[in-house]
């Protein structure tokens, strides 16, 4: 696990005064940052001659809700409006003796600070010019290096599978992700994406602000349906100090809201064998079945006008296709102990007067010589379809893969100064994968595949209050549940127990079948070495104040994050053993002997268990404190001052099970009295 212990990461750019540390203080009674998935507009008002207008009444309206937020310009003409959500906007600009300004079709993006400057000319009131917002906004507020991919982008631009991220290669210095993991194996949400040449477990993803990252792989979790997306954004480098848990990019994306009219949508995506072309390895008359089916729906309206909204997606995912592989297993002579026509082997039992090893009679193995556990464990192996002893065996096993979400969304305004949204999420992952994964390059014979599942819970809250325009409140809470793994297909099977197989566990939830290798003799035969799932629960606790003041755009808060991680991996605990020539060949071993009757004879060259539980209690507490002030100096040019502490403490077992290896001593865990638990 990537990131628990970081410790300090220290984001500091500059700290200029002694009010600002005094404020930082006063973010402790606040949580953290929620403008991950709000965004700002800030400008300035002036008339014709470009005098500053102070005292301009400004009304800003989001026009997919129709709710609005009023601010007024100050001395300097300047003004903020924080906190809001991303979407469509209006703004009305009012004074008397000019005439009313309205700037339409300014579009805010997650985290963005829009500078929208108006010019007033002078007359009536009642007199109105409107204007039609025509290009993207400049970014001049902040130097971060960040890009957003809008609705447009996400809805038009074709995705093989549908999984937003892919999506995130279309900024610069963005690559996917080296496969061979087991992070990568187990990420049933596509493959993820490395940024800047830092690590791919030092991303945070985030939805609606709050976090989707799988702290075990350290991965995104939950890929939403790209019809519940509204955008997302990929921040890289040089974000503000408000931004931060880890060291490389925050993925931050929003999902969409009702609005004061419905909309709907309904979908498939479909692929079937009659556009494939066979594989090379296939041998079969015919080719091997394909159905791929990506099906949803999607609705968000309103339940009461301009004050209650809802939004709900659900998208399903069904994939049946066949897999051709071509395996070399013992054929039934050998099988019995009769290796007549193959090299010679030797008993290692018989020896002559000189030490020899003796051979055995016709090349034979006799019946009563062969080993329990081998003729138990062939039971399970099936037969060649193919002649010879090598690539005798051709297959097209099934592959699965179903997937199942749904996402529902409620927005409610509370009178003029309240702002409430609630977001449930659930995926349902399941792939059964017959030969293992390709990434941990598994070649799994049939009958010792394995499922990876990942259940996922996700809820976020966010209220919004306004002390005033200039003052305002944002507190977030997530919950995210993550359950599942791989699991073998003869888990809970005794074999061990069934056999006589002594040394390995007995525990059922770990059961199954040894792993067994043949010095590539036959194929590799078992159950993986290693199967991981976790049962992890985290909360999120984020508040922000942000304090408009003069020419001073000042942020505070912090971030709690508590981890219940429980984690299973118990690497061999059925077994694993490795067979040469070494028991059955001559004393000079001039390529003669063979791997397989080691086996048979129930000699292995290797043997490995796995010892221990396996498992872990885990918990932590991320602590994250920030401060920052955007400061207008003089038109055209903004200071950017932050600062963020960040601590994550160890990573600790609710029982006291945890040991480690120190320089000079191995460190075992126990109670105060020197028990070992």
């Amino acid at each position: 696990m990537e990131g628990h212990r970081d410790g300090f990461l220290g984001r500091a750019k500059l700290l200029c005064s002694g009010m600002f540390l005094l404020m930082m203080i006063f973010a402790l009674l606040g949580f953290q940052l929620s403008a991950q998935s709000t965004a700002e507009i800030l400008g300035t008002v002036k008339d014709a001659t470009g005098a500053v207008l102070p005292g301009v009444a400004l009304t800003i309206t989001h026009k997919g809700s129709g709710q609005e937020r009023q601010q007024t310009t100050d001395g300097s003409g300047n003004y903020v409006i924080a906190a809001l959500p991303i979407g469509e906007y209006s703004i009305k600009a009012e004074m008397a003796n000019f005439k009313t300004k309205i700037r339409e079709g300014i579009v805010l993006q997650v985290g963005q600070q829009a500078r929208v400057d108006l010019v007033m000319d002078v007359g009536d009131m009642t007199q109105q010019i409107t204007i039609e917002e025509s290009v993207t906004l400049l970014r001049t507020t902040n130097a971060e290096v960040s890009e957003v991919i809008n609705n447009q982008r996400l809805v038009d631009l074709p995705l093989n599978g549908r999984q937003f991220v892919q999506l995130a290669l279309l900024s610069d210095n963005v690559f996917l992700t080296p496969v061979g993991t087991r992070g990568a194996a187990l990420a049933q949400t596509g493959r993820q994406v490395v940024v800047g040449g830092q690590r791919v477990g030092h991303n945070m993803y985030w939805l609606d602000g709050v976090s989707i990252t799988d702290q075990y792989f350290n991965n995104l979790v939950i890929s939403p349906s790209v019809e519940a997306i509204q955008e997302f954004k990929i921040q890289k480098s040089i974000y503000s100090a408000e931004f931060g848990g880890k060291a490389s990019a925050n993925v931050n994306a929003a999902t969409k809201a009702g609005a004061n009219s419905i909309h709907g949508t309904a979908y498939e995506f479909f692929r079937n064998d009659g556009f494939d072309a066979r594989t090379f390895f296939d041998r079969t008359s015919d080719p091997p079945p394909l159905r791929q089916n990506q099906f949803g729906v999607s609705v968000g309206g309103p339940i009461r006008k301009d004050s209650t909204f809802f939004f709900g997606n659900y998208e399903g995912y069904r994939e049946r296709r066949a897999q051709a592989r071509v395996f070399s297993l013992p054929s039934a002579k050998v099988r019995s102990g009769d290796f007549s026509g193959l090299p010679t082997i030797f008993d290692p039992r018989s020896t002559d007067a000189a030490g020899r090893r003796q051979t055995f009679e016709g090349n034979r193995i006799p019946a009563g010589r062969l080993d329990p556990v081998a003729v138990a464990f062939l039971q399970k192996i099936p037969l060649p379809n193919l002649p010879g002893e090598v690539q005798n065996f051709n297959v097209s096993s099934p592959f699965r893969n179903d997937n199942d979400q749904f996402s529902l969304r409620g927005d409610q305004r509370l009178g003029g100064n309240d702002n409430l949204f609630g977001r449930f999420t659930y995926a349902n992952m399941r792939t059964f994968q017959p030969y293992g994964s390709t990434n941990l390059n598994e070649t799994l014979i049939p009958g010792f595949g394995y499922e990876i599942t990942t259940k996922t819970h996700n809820i976020a809250l966010h209220q919004t209050h306004i002390f005033s325009p200039s003052l305002i409140h944002e507190f977030r809470f997530g919950y995210l549940r993550v359950v599942g793994g791989q699991e073998s297909e003869n888990a809970g099977i005794d074999f061990a127990g069934q056999s006589g197989l002594q040394g390995v566990t007995r525990d059922l939830s770990k059961a199954g079948f040894p792993t067994f290798n043949f010095a590539d003799a036959y194929s590799t035969m078992g159950d993986p070495q290693t199967l991981v799932t976790r049962r992890n629960n985290s909360f999120d606790f984020f508040s922000t104040l942000s304090w408009i003041r003069g020419a001073h755009s000042m942020k505070f808060g912090g971030y709690f994050f508590r981890l219940r991680f429980n984690p299973r991996n118990s690497p061999n605990a059925r077994g694993a053993f490795s067979y040469t020539s070494r028991f059955t060949s001559s004393a000079a071993g001039l390529g003669d002997g063979n791997a397989f009757a080691d086996f048979l004879l129930g000699y292995p060259s290797t043997a490995t268990v796995g010892i221990g539980r396996g498992e872990m209690d885990g918990r932590t507490l991320w602590s994250h404190l920030y401060a920052q002030d955007d400061w207008q100096m003089r038109p055209g040019l903004t200071l950017n001052l932050g600062v963020r502490w960040e601590i994550n403490t160890q990573m600790t077992d609710a029982a006291n099970r945890l040991s480690n290896i120190e320089l000079d001593r191995f460190v075992i865990a126990s109670d105060d009295d020197g028990k070992i638990h």
